[in-house]
């Protein structure tokens, strides 16, 4: 079989295409929880489209639980593009934050201070060791 001259760029543009999306999707971790403590983004998963960031979401509902949710989304990220937003609502905190700065952007470090951060990466230390 011979490959005519305009089918050869063709062929290309769609390998090219293919490599691209496989190689730099965007990765995010997901996962839901509900009790206060549990880890959320154990799991991770792959963006399916280019324009989507990766998101998590904590509510505060009570003493004991929290919920959580992470995950790949470009329609949740509308209003809310590499920034957090913070809100209170009928007396609970919500806070929302997405980013597509890089892959797994979306720890469960993502929504907090920085004095959380530390406190955290503090208990990961001890916890390991």
């Amino acid at each position: 079989m011979v490959l005519s001259s305009k089918m050869i760029p063709i062929r290309l543009s769609i390998v090219f295409a293919t490599f691209f999306c496989c190689c730099f999707a965007l990765e995010c971790y997901t996962g839901f929880k509900y009790i206060r403590g549990q880890s959320v983004g154990s799991s991770k998963e792959t963006c399916k489209s280019s324009s989507d960031y990766c998101y998590n979401a904590t509510a505060d509902v009570t003493q004991l639980n929290e919920i959580s949710m992470a995950g790949c989304s470009t329609t949740r990220c509308f209003l809310s593009r590499n920034k957090c937003i913070s809100q209170i609502v009928s007396g609970h905190k919500l806070k929302f934050c997405c980013c597509n700065t890089g892959d797994l952007c979306n720890s469960k470090l993502t929504n907090l201070t920085f004095f959380e951060k530390t406190k955290q990466r503090i208990k990961d230390i001890l916890h390991i060791g």
